[in-house]
Order: C-alpha cells, then sequence, then structure tokens
C-alpha cells in the first residue's frame, strides 16, 4: 500500500468566515481543530498564502455530514420531544433549544469563501439551509403535537373539579384539567350553531342546566366539523346523555383566531336561541371518560413524534448521500 500523502495541498482544514467567525475560530483551536491561521506545514511565500487560504477552506466530508445532516437531525427529535413533553413544565426550555440551533447554524455552518470565488453556490449554503429546515418543521410540528398531548396534561397534571353548576364563576376553576357538572347539567344540542370558515364549520353548544334560559351561560361545548348551521351538534360526547364531564380549552392554546371563529359560532347561537352569553366564557371538550381520552391522546402524540422521528433519520439518511454524491462529483472536476 503507498504511502499517505503529506503534501498540505491535500489536507483539509476549517476556518469560519461568517459573522461571529472570531469566535468560532478560536473556539476551533481551544478544542484542537487547525484552522489557517495556525496549521503547521502550510505553505508560505509568494502564491503560498493563497494556496494556504485554498486548503483551508476544504471542509472534510465527515464533517459536512455531522453538520449538513446529523446534527440537524438530533436537533429536530430534540426540540421536537421538548415541545411534546416539556412545553407545558417549562416553555422556556424549547424556545431556548431552538434559539441555541439557530446560532449554531449561523456560527459554524456558514459557508466559507473560497480564493477566486465571486459567491458562494447554492451547495455552500446547503448544511445552514439543513438547519434552518430541521428547526423551522420541529417548532411547527412540535407545536402541533403539544395541541394533541394537551388533554393528557389536562388530565394528569391539573385539578379536577366535581358537581360544578353550570353558572359557577369560571375564575374558581381557571386551574382545572376536568370539570364534572352537577346532575342535571346537559348540552343544548338544538341551541348549536355552526360560524363557516374556508373548509371549516366551527361548533359551539351552550351547556345549561335544569332552566336554560335561567342565567348567562358561561360553559360552551365546541368542536371542529360536529354541527350543523343550527343544532345537530355531536361533538365528542354530546349524544352520550349520561356525560356531564368536560376538559376546559385555553385561548392560548386553541391560538386568536380559532378562538375568534368560537366566538362568532356562540354569538350566533345566542342570537338564534335569545340567550344572553356570560362576559367571560370556558370553551370546554364535553367527554364522558377524560382520563380516557387523556391517556389516548398521550398514545397518539408519542406515536406522532416516533413516527416523525423515523421520516426525519431517513431524511438525514438521504441528506447523507446527496453529501456523498455531490463530494464525489467534485473530486472528479
Amino acid at each position: 500500500m503507498p504511502p499517505r500523502s503529506r503534501d498540505p495541498t491535500k489536507q483539509a482544514g476549517m476556518h469560519f468566515t461568517g459573522p461571529l467567525s472570531s469566535l468560532g475560530n478560536s473556539l476551533l483551536q481551544r478544542f484542537g481543530v487547525k484552522t489557517a491561521e495556525g496549521r503547521p506545514g502550510a505553505p508560505t511565500g509568494a502564491g503560498g498564502e493563497e494556496q494556504r487560504k485554498l486548503v483551508a477552506h476544504g471542509v472534510p466530508l465527515d464533517v459536512q455530514l455531522w453538520l449538513g445532516a446529523r446534527l440537524p437531525f438530533v436537533a429536530f427529535v430534540c426540540i421536537l420531544g421538548f415541545f411534546t413533553y416539556m412545553y407545558h413544565i417549562s416553555p422556556i426550555v424549547p424556545w431556548l433549544m431552538v434559539f441555541l440551533s439557530l446560532d449554531f447554524a449561523i456560527i459554524v455552518c456558514w459557508p466559507p469563501k473560497m480564493v477566486g470565488q465571486k459567491r458562494r453556490s447554492f451547495w455552500d449554503w446547503g448544511p445552514m439551509y439543513s438547519w434552518l429546515f430541521a428547526v423551522g418543521c420541529a417548532i411547527a410540528l412540535g407545536l402541533l403535537n403539544y395541541g394533541i398531548i394537551e388533554s393528557w396534561i389536562n388530565t394528569a397534571f391539573l385539578r379536577e373539579y366535581k358537581n360544578v353548576l353550570p353558572n359557577a364563576n369560571p375564575v374558581a376553576v381557571s386551574d382545572a384539567g376536568v370539570i364534572t357538572f352537577s346532575e342535571g347539567t346537559v348540552v343544548d344540542t338544538s341551541a348549536a350553531a355552526g360560524y363557516k370558515f374556508w373548509f371549516y364549520n366551527y361548533c359551539a353548544a351552550p351547556i345549561v342546566g335544569a332552566d336554560p334560559g335561567a342565567t348567562p351561560v358561561t360553559f360552551w361545548a365546541v368542536g371542529i366539523g360536529c354541527c350543523g348551521s343550527r343544532g345537530d351538534f355531536v361533538c365528542d360526547s354530546a349524544a352520550d346523555k349520561s356525560a356531564r364531564s368536560a376538559m376546559p380549552l385555553r385561548p392560548h392554546n386553541l391560538g386568536p383566531e380559532i378562538t375568534e371563529h368560537y366566538q362568532h359560532a356562540i354569538k350566533m347561537s345566542a342570537a338564534s336561541n335569545d340567550l344572553e352569553v356570560a362576559k367571560e366564557v370556558v370553551f370546554v371538550m364535553w367527554q364522558k371518560d377524560p382520563k380516557a381520552v387523556g391517556k389516548w391522546t398521550w398514545w397518539l402524540s408519542t406515536s406522532i413524534f416516533l413516527l416523525l422521528t423515523l421520516v426525519a433519520l431517513c431524511a438525514c439518511c438521504a441528506c447523507q448521500s446527496g453529501l456523498m454524491h455531490i463530494s464525489v462529483m467534485q473530486q472528479q472536476q
């Protein structure tokens, strides 16, 4: 086997040239990574400086695989997991992970500019694009998955209130995860209304006691695509006459747009049925067995998390194959 070449022009190094590049280069030197300024054996003299910069800007293939595929995959899984399982405990943790990931992408993955190169190509920005795509998808999918697992969070971590009157002050049950109403409380499905917005029908039905018109309606059962324009409310367990429990849905988790659509449906129901709406209303999912629903949503969100992790792993493998293919093409050129 012939001896490995010691030609310095064939030994690749690393050197950051983007924002905060001095910080990145100092960290590389601290951990013993050779940079353009500190690699022994680099050519000097006439033309030597240009050759040395060309060598320093070459990034080894294994480093490209870590920066462009493997580490973005790790960041995606971590951010997705933090949003799914920790957002309710400490919301700052997933956002801190997002901040650190974006910092890493800017500091480490900003592509160096080769000597004599007019501008960087699309593939030079590839690792940074990979990081931005992975972090963006992790945020969007993580928040969606948190919305699914919220029912389990309500039943597992928040308080359960029993024998709650339908005209109770909502402040008294503001920390409720499960509300069990008093005997005789029902969802008035005939007084439901659906607010049509694009392809979705946002439904709301009043939760009332023995006398539906006695007091302002505070609690409203809501859902999407489970009612007619007037009446026919079949969301969740509304059709089960024995159901008396509900799980509150909080506006900050629903988002301002969905909250506004539910408010429109409530106004339509009140206007059609001559109901008085309380100043502060509570959206709930009407359920016969909220804890069983909570367990089911935990399994569903966990299955989605595992499925997305598998998809991200396949994307990581495909990205690695692409980087190796590009590296072979560049060597042939």
